[in-house]
């Protein structure tokens, strides 16, 4: 079959335990005896999730080892007298054995795949957290503080006064600014129109006037599920943001190809670069562990390519594999 199980040592291992623990479970039913703990079946969920191997190997396996089984059984209870009945029994039983592991695995999958969401999210929600506490609550206690020393050497000292004041009402017409940055930014969190009139609205209230951009979106966007749609605008948009804030570009190009098979996506500036471990002026890798995450979820990759002071190139791609299972 070609199967990705049998590529790594380890998810080999687990086929072969999980094999060995289903036959002896339907040996174990046929002699009206108690089947072992279902804790392997759980562990192969978690195991598959984290290492992005999709569903469908795991049914492949399963259905392989069924009509491993039955066929073997079959040969064998030739020589019964009633093999027909015989062989109902066995295949009911190991149907009902091998259907209990795959929902018992898929649980743990699907349960593995929410917990890295949430995670995702909550990541997010911090980010937000950061930028209200940092920018908009930073700002707001400068303009008081200016606020009150306007009234503070007023009696003695107008001119003094009147600039702090000046100060206080700049220093809110910017908070207000980030206010209205960051309500768009929360307000853009689904797709609304397709991707390239979305993208496009983001750029158009977040790109500072000086950075020129280009962003072509091309393909059938109906080939996207509504979960990769809204996920893949998510990461797209994230790394628009992190070139918009941190990397004082002249020019940003975003292009999107989307095909029956894949959606590849590059978004790439001209700016001052990332630091990928983290240390450089002017670094955004805060945001890059969400982006490979939920890439990862839709079993694909993200690649950052960057150099100091030779920009960013950030690309995407996801396979469209509804697309291929809709077509078996």
């Amino acid at each position: 079959m070609g199967s990705r199980l049998l590529k790594d040592p380890d998810t080999r291992e687990e086929c072969l335990r999980q094999a060995g623990s289903i036959i002896g479970d339907i040996a174990r039913t046929l002699r009206g005896q108690k089947v072992f703990d279902l804790g392997l079946s759980k562990k192969i969920g978690t195991s598959r999730a984290s290492s992005r191997i999709h569903p469908s190997e795991s049914l492949r396996a399963a259905m392989a080892l069924f009509e491993v089984i039955t066929v073997v059984c079959a040969d064998y209870l030739k020589t019964e007298d009633e093999p027909t009945e015989a062989l109902l029994t066995l295949t009911i039983a190991t149907n009902k054995l091998v259907s209990q592991r795959i929902r018992m695995a898929s649980s743990s999958y699907m349960g593995f795949l929410l917990r890295s969401i949430e995670q995702a999210h909550l990541r997010e929600r911090q980010r937000i957290s950061r930028e209200v506490h940092d920018r908009i609550g930073g700002n707001i206690a400068g303009a008081h503080r200016q606020i009150e020393l306007s009234t503070a050497v007023r009696p003695t000292e107008i001119a003094r006064a009147d600039e702090s004041v000046d100060r206080a009402e700049s220093i809110l017409r910017h908070t207000l600014k980030d206010v209205r940055a960051l309500v768009s930014d929360l307000r853009s969190w689904e797709p609304e129109g397709g991707l390239e009139r979305s993208l496009q609205a983001y750029l158009e209230h977040n790109k500072p006037a000086r950075m020129d951009h280009a962003l072509r979106v091309n393909g059938d966007e109906s080939n996207l599920s509504p979960e990769i749609h809204s996920e893949a605008f998510l990461i797209i948009r994230e790394a628009i943001r992190n070139a918009v804030l941190h990397s004082q570009a002249s020019g940003l190009l975003v292009q999107v190809n989307i095909t029956p098979n894949e959606l590849y996506a590059f978004i790439e500036d001209d700016g001052v670069g990332v630091d990928l471990c983290g240390r450089a002026p002017g670094s955004r890798t805060a945001g890059l562990s969400a982006m490979r995450e939920r890439a990862s979820l839709l079993e694909g990759d993200l690649v950052i390519t960057s150099q100091p002071g030779r920009g960013t190139r950030v690309e995407l791609l996801i396979p469209l594999r509804h697309r291929a299972d809709d077509s078996d």
